[in-house]
């Protein structure tokens, strides 16, 4: 029996449970981001019977803004906890796409064909090297290399880190994908429908959102709301020191395909999508709640991404588009649960890893949800944190 048909006869199971008075346990989720949406994914498969709610329409935010790279590998610079987070989740992310597409009927998109992190500077390059001693399936490519495996990088490229397992999906198709599996679960999605405030019982148990269409109540309450999560902390009285950082991405066509693997290089990455275009990004800004596309931006993606790959430089312009991603001070998401909040679950300041760590934070969810032990210790990630990160202000150096 495969896992779609074994989540669906769960699923089943629960429903049957409640005909017979049981009581099925419920969920809301806010948030329908992929980290949302993931988890209601995973929630829903555990047997909880779900809500999720957004303040706009489905997965507008950070996550469809990105550009789907699942890069466990080069967008972390040093080993320790969140490495190994990265790492899991990667490492889940074949098999949960193929029972989520199951599940959905939609295409994720995803391709298997690794990352080329170049360098084009003597600094650049003793950086990329001193992570070799501690990274896991990465190999060091000289620049001769490079060149035959993708011809028509730049000669100036001085060799790089080959990263096989850093493959990469479709943010946009993942995001349609998520939306069909939950809802053939039954999850109910309200869009358009802001929390705007967390609700607790007499006992200080958070047991819902008020909404402006009235107050939602669940067992379990799952605030994965990104940038937004700050202000519905606070109505617990925790300080979330989480802030928007916006991101603008280019999208090209090409006459002819350039490149098969993503390539990446300091303060630009090329991703190929399956439909012949490529996007460029991204940028990082921190200018509050402003998602006004720049044309500056544009000219300054374009000219880092003809430098790593000359043709480029002719390529058709298609579109650009901007997202704010959910930054923390120490770089590190919330994931986990608060002693001041029972019946909360964060899941949260994923800032630009959210699609990479869909999968896991999703199970974690789940697994906290259930009361059972997380294959992860959640303690760097932890909530409690939040007080003394806010009080050391610490800036954002990734």
């Amino acid at each position: 029996m495969n896992n779609h048909a074994s989540a669906m006869m769960r699923t089943q199971a629960l429903q049957d449970s409640g005909r017979s008075g049981l009581e099925t346990p419920t969920a809301l989720i806010i948030g329908s981001g992929v980290i949302g949406a993931a988890s209601a994914y995973e929630l829903g498969k555990a047997g909880f019977a779900c809500t999720l709610l957004d303040k706009g329409g489905w997965s507008l935010e950070a996550s469809t803004a990105a550009a789907g790279m699942l890069g466990a590998q080069v967008e972390i610079h040093r080993d320790g906890p969140f490495y190994e987070l990265c790492r899991a989740s990667l490492g889940m992310y074949r098999e949960w796409v193929r029972e989520l597409e199951d599940w959905s009927g939609i295409p994720t998109q995803y391709i298997a064909e690794g990352i080329l992190r170049a360098a084009m500077t003597d600094e650049d390059e003793a950086e990329l090297r001193s992570r070799l001693p501690w990274m896991r399936d990465a190999d060091w490519m000289s620049a001769e290399e490079l060149l035959r495996v993708e011809s028509e990088l730049s000669p100036a490229v001085r060799g790089g880190l080959y990263l096989p397992a850093d493959h990469q999906v479709h943010p946009v198709w993942l995001a349609k994908s998520l939306k069909a599996a939950i809802s053939r679960q039954g999850c109910l999605i309200k869009e358009w429908t802001p929390a705007t405030k967390l609700l607790t019982d007499e006992t200080g148990r958070v047991c819902g959102a008020d909404t402006p269409e009235g107050e939602l109540y669940a067992d379990l309450v799952v605030l994965a709301a990104g940038a937004w999560s700050s202000p519905l902390a606070e109505t617990l009285g925790l300080k979330l020191p989480i802030f928007p950082v916006k991101g603008q991405c280019i999208s090209v066509r090409t006459d002819a395909p350039l490149i098969r693997a993503t390539v990446f290089t300091k303060g630009c990455y090329i991703v190929p999508k399956s439909d012949g275009t490529y996007i460029i990004g991204a940028t990082q800004q921190q200018v509050g709640f402003d998602k006004r596309a720049k044309v500056s931006a544009i000219a300054d993606l374009h000219e880092k991404a003809a430098a790593l790959l000359p043709r480029m430089a002719d390529a058709e312009f298609v579109s650009t588009w901007t997202g704010l991603r959910p930054g923390t001070e120490d770089e590190l998401p919330f994931i986990g649960a608060w002693e001041g909040a029972p019946g909360l679950i964060f899941a949260t300041g994923h800032y630009r890893n959210g699609i990479l760590l869909a999968p896991i934070t999703g199970r974690l969810v789940a697994q906290l949800a259930q009361g059972s032990a997380t294959e992860l210790d959640l303690a760097p990630f932890a909530p409690a944190r939040a007080e003394r990160l806010a009080e050391q202000q610490i800036p954002l150096i990734r």
